[in-house]
């Protein structure tokens, strides 16, 4: 150990100042390790020194107190409970419901029924013994005017039309002659106005995308002329896997195309480069790496080379695709006119959907074909999108907004990109999920002022929904101005685990939490607090809390959830389950959540094609200066690296 010897007579210093000397700094002058001292500051910067040391400690003191007190009011404050306004009984167990207009639909174990939103009386239904449909979604066509899309329990895709407080059975699509070689339908979608359906069907190896162009206007004809001539099919035990497909009377619709997934990368069977060029019709879309001219040997040797060097750092546990069947990452929606994509001067309605984009399982490219033109073939099965839009990473998931002017991609590396698909065609943000969490589904919530923005930027929300039940809110606005907050925490107890969250569209800010243990929650996403407790009336709980039955009616604030009788432990439940109770509940009270926005009226589909130019127009000039100042201060920045870039190549000379 090393002894520090103090070199000449030992001395006292003077005191410089008045009362230094009963400072504990003095009194531990002599103590202190030379190796560890620090010199001490002047006056009179060591008094301004202490004052600013205190006014910290003061500072954070108080910081420390008001944090506790919001803890404690926290714990204080109870959250409001909300009761049901209104009970509908169903005489069938239903499995899913569906909002539309006036009118509420259910889907049932035995067929369809409507019921009439104010009143909640029985209109008119669909009954098929042997069916259980278990997705339904209601598409406005026109005014009191709806097609009905329902997949039941086998996978077959039905389309219903329902106008005048009739409901007609249109069309079954993936019906096969054979029930062997049956697809099951996984996904079943309407465009917007019903001018379109996609239909996502998967079999014995072999998955596709069907495109179809539904004739509404020629059904609206055909129906009204004799709405009670067109039987309603009753299926029977026999007789419902050989249903009939479709009524002869009625148009049937048109097959647009079938899309099938990419196939892998293999070894090229052009002989040179203009083979492989002609194969692509049109040589101005970025291809998706199909026509090259490596040989299956060249891929096989550059395969052996990267695992003989990288083995040792990859994992080789990944999920794969085996035998064509697609899994839940394979996903379509229909699109609008953007700045994004083409469209010929042929289709004059501005209004409808004129592509489709599609990602599949394991595929790092979102494929977009445009919807106004026929296949020759319609068995086609290389059918070449019109546009391929690569992405950094195999796509997880992807969602767009109700507006369609925003999609997000949810990539396999846990990042989340948002775009904006309309104004501009460029990328509004990109957010990376904090370690750990991974990406399970996402939700845009509704459209809010941009404080602290210039007027006319946008800005999207989209709401990721964690694989491990925690919730995360991304605003994107371009640049630094994205963020990501976090809603609710997976750490807890199982009870406190969250099975589901919906976002409520009349509210921008409400989401709809469902917890496991059949707690009913509406959060604020502004605040981050819950907002009220929905409560169901003894003896009654939420059915199936980890796959709740549930619908969401904007126009008047309502939510429909169904619930089921508590049973007592010792107790079976009837075994036919013949009726079932839907509880209404008002969402009028919670206004103070619902903020307008002014550059909403963008995204509202009931403004016609002029009036959103001239909305837009408007959002433009008032963004004009500081678009400029943003150009002006690229353009500074530019120059300063050219310049600085120049003299580093002149010093290095």
């Amino acid at each position: 150990m090393p002894v520090y010897i103090r070199k000449g007579p030992l001395e006292i210093p003077p005191g410089s100042e008045k009362d230094w000397a009963n400072e504990e700094e003095e009194d531990e002058y002599f103590l202190r390790d030379p190796d560890q001292s620090r010199d001490c500051l002047p006056q009179p910067y060591r008094m301004i020194a202490k004052v600013v040391e205190n006014l910290i400690d003061q500072a954070i003191q108080m910081m420390t107190e008001r944090q506790q007190k919001r803890e404690e009011e926290k714990l204080k404050a109870k959250t409001a409970i909300l009761q049901p306004s209104a009970e509908i009984h169903v005489s069938k167990r239903v499995n899913c419901v569906a909002v539309g207009g006036s009118y509420i639909f259910f889907g049932l174990s035995g067929g369809l029924e409507v019921y009439a939103l104010t009143d909640h009386d029985w209109i008119c239904g669909w009954e098929a013994s042997t069916v259980d449909v278990c997705t339904l979604t209601v598409c406005q066509v026109q005014n009191q005017v709806y097609f009905l899309s329902t997949v039941d329990d086998m996978g077959i895709a039905r389309l219903f039309y329902f106008s005048d407080e009739n409901l007609s059975f249109l069309k079954t699509f993936n019906e096969p002659d054979d029930v062997s070689k049956r697809s099951n339908c996984t996904m079943f979608q309407l465009s917007q106005g019903g001018d379109y359906a996609g239909i996502l069907t998967e079999g014995v190896g072999d998955c596709c995308l069907e495109v179809y162009k539904l004739p509404k206007e020629i059904w609206m004809k055909e129906l009204e002329t004799s709405p009670f001539s067109l039987p309603t099919p009753v299926v029977s035990d026999i007789q419902s896997a050989s249903m009939p497909v479709t009524d002869p009377r009625i148009t049937q619709p048109a097959l647009l195309m079938k899309i099938r997934p990419p196939k892998p990368l293999a070894g090229s069977i052009f002989r040179s480069v203009q083979e492989a060029v002609q194969k692509n019709e049109d040589c101005n879309v970025f291809g998706t790496g199909q026509n090259h001219l490596i040989s299956s040997q060249q891929l096989d040797q550059q395969n052996s080379v990267f695992m003989g060097m990288y083995e040792k750092y990859m994992t080789l546990d990944l999920p794969k695709t085996q035998n064509g069947r697609m899994s839940r990452n394979t996903m379509f929606h229909f699109l609008q006119r953007n700045k994004m994509m083409h469209s010929s001067s042929e289709q004059i309605n501005l209004a409808a959907p004129n592509a489709i984009i599609v990602h599949w399982d394991a595929c790092q490219n979102h494929l977009l074909y445009l919807l106004g033109k026929q296949t020759k073939d319609k068995a086609d099965t290389d059918i070449r999108p019109d546009v391929v839009w690569p992405c950094a990473a195999p796509i997880k998931v992807s969602a767009i907004s109700s507006c369609s002017s925003y999609l997000a991609f949810g990539l396999e590396d846990e990042t989340l990109t948002v775009w904006d698909m309309k104004p501009s065609g460029f990328p509004l943000g990109v957010v990376a999920l904090p370690e750990g969490k991974s990406i399970g589904s996402l939700h845009f919530l509704g459209h809010l002022p941009s404080y602290g923005s210039p007027p006319g930027v946008p800005r999207a929300r989209v709401m990721v929904c964690c694989t491990d039940k925690s919730l995360y809110l991304v605003t994107a606005a371009g640049g630094k101005a994205s963020s990501l907050v976090l809603l609710h925490d997976s750490a807890g107890s199982s009870d406190e685990l969250i099975s589901a969250a919906v976002p409520v569209s009349s509210l921008p800010n409400g989401v709809l939490l469902f917890f496991r243990s059949g707690v009913v929650k509406l959060l604020d996403a502004a605040e981050r607090q819950p907002v009220c407790q929905i409560v169901l009336p003894s003896p009654y709980k939420v059915a199936f809390p980890w796959q709740p039955v549930h619908a969401l009616d904007a126009m008047n604030h309502c939510l429909f959830l169904k619930a089921n009788q508590d049973v007592a432990s010792g107790e079976n439940m009837t075994s036919d389950n013949s009726t079932c109770s839907l509880f209404v509940f008002s969402l009028e009270g919670f206004g103070s959540m619902v903020k307008s926005d002014p550059s909403a009226a963008l995204h509202s589909q009931s403004l016609s094609w002029e009036e959103r130019c001239t909305s837009l127009f408007q959002m433009r000039s008032q963004t004009f200066s500081e678009r400029r100042k943003q150009i002006s201060d690229s353009w500074s920045l530019l120059r300063t690296q050219a310049s600085d870039f120049t003299r580093s190549n002149t010093l290095g000379r």
